[in-house]
C-alpha cells in the first residue's frame, strides 16, 4: 500500500474497516500489563521491530551463532522509506536496538536500553539485501554493553553500541526468553 497510489479507495476502505471491525469482535485483547516474564508470545507478539501480529514490524528472521553473534539478512520496501529511495533512520534505529537485545538475549542477559549511540555511515538502500551483525562486548554488575553492524554488500550503513541496563530482581529462567516467540 505504501507504495502505491489510488484513484478511489472508498469501497476498499469499507471493506477494510469491516474486516477490522470483526477481527476485533472475534479477538482477545492482551493486557500488556499482566505478562509476568519477558519473551512470551503475547509480549513478542506485538513488538513493533520483531513481532508476528504487528503489520509494521520488519521482515527479521534472526540467526544466533555459536560465538553469540546475532545476525539477520533482510530487504526493507518503501514502508520503511525516509529520505528517497532510503531506509528511515528511526527504522535503523529501532532495527538495531531490536538486534542488540537478541544479542545480549542470546548471551543470557536480559536489559532494557539505557544508551543508544547510532554512527550513520551511508544511505541505507531501500530494495536492496541488508546484513545486521550484532554482539555483546561485555557485562558488569547490571550494565551491558553490545554493538551492531548494518551492511548492504560490502558497504558499511551505520553502526552502533548500546548500553543496557538489567532490571531488578530479574530472575534467572527469564534471561534467555527475549529471543523467543
Amino acid at each position: 500500500m505504501a507504495g502505491s497510489t489510488f484513484e478511489d479507495v472508498h469501497d476498499a476502505v469499507a471493506t477494510v474497516r469491516e474486516l477490522s471491525d470483526h477481527l476485533e469482535k472475534v479477538g482477545t485483547r492482551v493486557n500488556p500489563f499482566t505478562y509476568e516474564t519477558w519473551g512470551v508470545p503475547e509480549h513478542i507478539g506485538a513488538n513493533p521491530a520483531i513481532g508476528s501480529r504487528n503489520p509494521i514490524s520488519p521482515p527479521l528472521e534472526p540467526v544466533v551463532f555459536p560465538d553469540g553473534t546475532v545476525r539477520v539478512e533482510l530487504t526493507l520496501g518503501i514502508e520503511y522509506q525516509g529520505p528517497p529511495g532510503c531506509v528511515h533512520g528511526g527504522i535503523v534505529a529501532l532495527l538495531f536496538d531490536e538486534m542488540l537485545g537478541l544479542a545480549n538475549a542470546a548471551a543470557g542477559s536480559v536489559g532494557m536500553t539505557a544508551d543508544l549511540r547510532v554512527t550513520y555511515k551511508s544511505p541505507t538502500p531501500l530494495l536492496q539485501p541488508l546484513r545486521i551483525e550484532a554482539r555483546q562486548i561485555r557485562t558488569e554488575g547490571r550494565k551491558i554493553w553490545t554493538e551492531a553492524t548494518l551492511h548492504t554488500g560490502d558497504t558499511l550503513c551505520a553502526r552502533t553500541e548500546g548500553l543496557f541496563i538489567e532490571p531488578r530482581g530479574i530472575r534467572d529462567e527469564d534471561r534467555d526468553k527475549p529471543i523467543e516467540g
